[in-house]
């Protein structure tokens, strides 16, 4: 019994520390997003700008030991979301990539509070699971939207494309409907 009541003790690391770990994930989410069409209404230089301080952040915090491997390893994440997201005009990709921000952000968090090894390893690995699930499901679903409004040989919102009609569903609508 007391070895059930270790596993599940919670470890309290300082709110700051544990937001401040979170920082590069957001950033490189945010970098991320000025990848596609149309661009974001900001200058390139500011994704740059987030993808460099991200990398940045990620080092010192690092080496601080504020931040372990796995957690670093996993604020990569919005990475392979570039690959899923790719060709999505931005009014949708930007808030696919910031719901599966806060996803991760939810799994990094849970994370960094429980003591066990195991615990941690498995709250890590299904945030990443359940967020390439939900931003798989989000492209499939944009896409089966776009057939359905007539987009053949056409990328919404691309330049020489009509942009996304207004009857459209909302980015939320795709990402959490079946």
């Amino acid at each position: 019994m007391a070895k059930a009541k270790e596993l599940l003790r919670v470890q309290m690391p300082s709110w700051g520390i544990v937001l401040i770990a979170a920082l590069p994930l957001w950033l490189f989410s945010f970098a991320i997003t000025f990848e596609g069409f149309p661009r974001p209404p900001m200058p390139l230089e500011v994704g740059v700008g987030a993808l460099g301080l991200a990398i940045v952040i990620s080092v010192v915090l690092f080496v601080k030991r504020w931040m372990t491997l796995d957690l670093l390893l996993c604020s990569l994440v919005p990475f392979p979301l570039v690959v899923t997201f790719d060709e999505i005009s931005t009014a949708y990709k930007t808030p696919f990539v910031l719901a599966c921000a806060l996803l991760m952000t939810a799994g990094a968090i849970g994370y960094q509070y429980y003591r066990s090894a195991r615990w941690r390893g498995l709250i890590l690995l299904v945030a990443v699971v359940a967020t390439l699930m939900l931003a798989w499901h989000s492209t499939d679903r944009y896409w089966k939207m776009t057939g359905a409004l007539g987009f053949v040989r056409c990328l919404p919102d691309a330049a020489g494309c009509p942009p996304i009609p207004p009857q459209a569903p909302a980015w939320w609508a795709l990402m959490f409907g079946f």
